[in-house]
């Protein structure tokens, strides 16, 4: 959502999710420099994802020309170097002059990114935990409710992946993560229950901190990728609606019990309120015995996309 609000802007370009650091570019290597033909692999990798979409093909073949190109004149470059290049030159191509990135997990890089790319900046979104259980839960419904848009491995991908403590484990290390940032100058924190109930004073905060000016045509954003709703892109604005749908039923108790036992004092950091929910420890227990199963399950499904599975791992300490 905040990627579609800043992409609105003239000079904003949002790129698709292009998961370079943790499917495309070799673990811990983004100052190292990059051969010539690993960088143009890279690069193609890149311009197959933005084109051609995360789900699209991956055939780099009709990139190649303009890849060679392009590192040819672009002189020794690091992984990271290569992403800014990238970034640089396909909003450009798109008549933009700042690139937004929005990859999740890129909040892993964030060190390398500020200390590397000069100019950078980092907005880090934060919602409730119970709320993206909420979403992860019901994520696999995407390909019916986008028409079909999300193919069927993802859709079955998306079904494994779930569990309330894997969920729940992943939102406290990536909020861990960001929390190492939280003086930094350069690092803005935006609550997405704070963004859907008043849109438009949060993205002045947000232009401000990204000094550009703001443009009233940037929440004319669809209504699009929920997990509970059919997307409907004539439907424009930001949906206030979706802020508590956690709570209308969708998680049970014992979801919820799990959720706040693994994030209680990071929740409370960020201002979210702890429900007394009356788990049945009989399906705690249950959810417990199941985590490391389905764990592996989802360690299968996903092996193509650990570049570090170490790092993976550490997340579910």
């Amino acid at each position: 959502m905040m990627s579609r609000i800043l992409g609105n802007h003239p000079n904003v370009f949002s790129f698709q999710e292009l998961h370079y650091f943790d499917e495309i570019m070799p673990p811990a290597k983004a100052e190292q420099a990059i051969a010539v033909d690993q960088a143009i692999k890279q690069y193609t990798t890149l311009m197959a994802i933005q084109r051609n979409g995360y789900f699209g093909s991956r055939n780099t073949d009709a990139f190649l020309d303009e890849a060679r190109e392009v590192i040819g004149k672009a002189g020794t470059l690091t992984h990271i170097s290569l992403l800014q290049l990238f970034l640089n030159n396909e909003a450009a191509r798109n008549g933009k002059s700042i690139p937004c990135e929005q990859t999740p997990q890129t909040i892993f890089a964030a060190s390398d990114i500020l200390k590397n790319l000069a100019g950078s900046k980092i907005i880090v979104m934060v919602r409730d935990p119970r709320a993206v259980l909420f979403s992860q839960k019901y994520k696999w419904k995407r390909r019916s409710l986008s028409g079909g848009k999300i193919p069927f491995w993802e859709m079955v991908r998306s079904r494994v992946n779930y569990h309330p403590i894997t969920i729940s484990k992943i939102w406290r290390s990536v909020m861990t993560e960001a929390g190492k940032l939280s003086q930094h100058p350069k690092v803005l924190f935006v609550k997405y229950e704070d963004l859907i109930a008043k849109p438009e004073d949060v993205i002045r905060q947000v232009c401000a901190f990204a000094e550009i000016e703001f443009e009233k045509e940037m929440t004319d954003i669809p209504v699009v990728g929920s997990s509970a709703s059919s997307d409907n892109p004539s439907q424009r604005g930001i949906d206030s609606s979706k802020k508590e749908q956690w709570q209308n039923g969708g998680l049970s108790d014992a979801e919820i019990s799990l959720c706040q036992e693994i994030n209680g004092s990071l929740m409370q950091q960020f201002g979210y309120d702890i429900k007394n929910v009356k788990a049945s420890p009989v399906a705690v227990s249950a959810l417990r015995i199941l985590f490391p199963f389905r764990l592996a399950l989802a360690a299968m499904f996903n092996l193509k996309r650990l570049k570090d599975p170490m790092r993976v791992i550490r997340k579910f300490r």
